[in-house]
């Protein structure tokens, strides 16, 4: 599938960190015409994708049997001893604030002065720690609605690899060279065959907001539940739960200066009609892995407890999907609770938790 490129010499040296459905993909889409040269991060699929590749099924790309980037590293480390300075860090993988390591400790061994960072991740708010760490750097927002899972190294790909990309930060603080390193970056990425589409986003935080529309209410619903969106969809309709949490993620953009376009709430209603597909939260919990509810919904949350707004439904949702979170936690050993502290007090319980437990 690859087609000269680049000179070899010319090439941007390209890290992608997270091997997920979205990062794979990103990594495929760099690879197509060969105008860089794709490093990516494997974790847990490092022994399967090392020897067998990746079979990915993507209805932008095809069906394609044991594909594998230029290069693959089993950390961000070996990557940047064995193939680095990269001109871009793509970081694809979850973010989960609350849980063993932040984005900014993962790809910090990668981090040069030449890096631009781009954050192709779900949630808000989550480009200020990363500012604070890497002030120097270019950081962009990278928004997809690929609709991509990895199942053990098969990547199920059921959305378009259509990609949103822009500065976090207002026009007057930006970087002299940030439209410079965007134009290159959409460069390498976009296909010329036409199966992808790039495009510059004047105003990433509005897109984030909109993309909230979607994940505040399916990700996180269908996760707690463990359903797929068709099946929640067709048991209780829209009515009754889904356009009214959407109503109130709207309410907290507003609240925040954010007008989301109003024909956002039922593009996202329909735009899985028939697919059956299950959101990557709705994944994580299957996998029994933590899912990134606080960038998600804690954040947003956050917003509209500062601001006044009324949130009923996705408060709910929250301190219920806060019970699964920790249940995962705990049966994953990210801490463990000490019954003889407890003596059978509720509110005592709690008490103890949030002073050992939620630093």
């Amino acid at each position: 599938m690859t087609v000269s490129g680049e000179p070899a010499e010319n090439k941007p040296k390209v890290l992608v960190v997270g091997s997920g459905g979205v990062g794979t993909i990103c990594a495929l889409s760099l690879t197509v015409r060969d105008r860089s040269e794709v490093t990516l991060v494997v974790r847990s699929d490092y022994d399967q994708v090392t020897s067998k590749g990746f079979t990915i099924n993507s209805c932008t790309y095809g069906k394609i049997e044991g594909w594998r980037p230029h290069h693959i590293a089993k950390s961000v480390t070996e990557a940047r001893e064995k193939y680095g300075e990269f001109d871009y860090i793509l970081v694809t993988t979850k973010n989960i604030p609350d849980g063993q390591y932040t984005c900014e400790e993962i790809i910090k061994p990668a981090v040069s002065e030449k890096s631009t960072i781009i954050l192709v991740q779900n949630g808000l708010s989550i480009e200020e720690p990363m500012i604070k760490e890497f002030p120097n750097n270019i950081i962009l927002s990278g928004i997809t609605l690929i609709g991509s899972t990895n199942y053990n190294g098969v990547i199920e790909n059921k959305g378009p690899d259509n990609v949103f990309i822009g500065d976090f930060k207002p026009e007057a603080e930006r970087n002299p060279n940030s439209a410079k390193v965007i134009e290159k970056f959409i460069h390498i990425y976009q296909n010329d065959n036409g199966l992808n589409k790039i495009q510059v986003d004047t105003d990433v935080q509005k897109t984030r907001w909109e993309k909230l529309v979607y994940n505040c209410v399916f990700n996180t619903i269908t996760a707690l539940v463990d359903l797929d969106v068709s099946r929640a969809q067709t048991f209780i309709g829209n009515d009754t739960l889904f356009r009214p949490a959407m109503k109130e993620v709207i309410a907290i953009a507003k609240s925040a200066g954010v007008e989301v376009t109003p024909t956002i709430p039922e593009k996202f209603i329909h735009i899985g009609d028939g697919l059956f597909y299950s959101p990557s939260m709705c994944v994580d919990m299957r996998k029994k892995q933590p899912m990134e509810l606080e960038v998600i919904l804690g954040n947003p949350l956050k917003i509209a407890a500062k601001n006044g707004v009324p949130t009923p439904i996705l408060s709910t949702v929250y301190q219920l999907l806060t019970l699964v979170q920790y249940r995962i936690k705990e049966a994953n050993g990210l801490f463990t609770i000490d019954k003889s502290l407890y003596k059978g007090d509720s509110d005592k319980a709690n008490e103890i938790f949030r002073e050992h437990y939620k630093h």
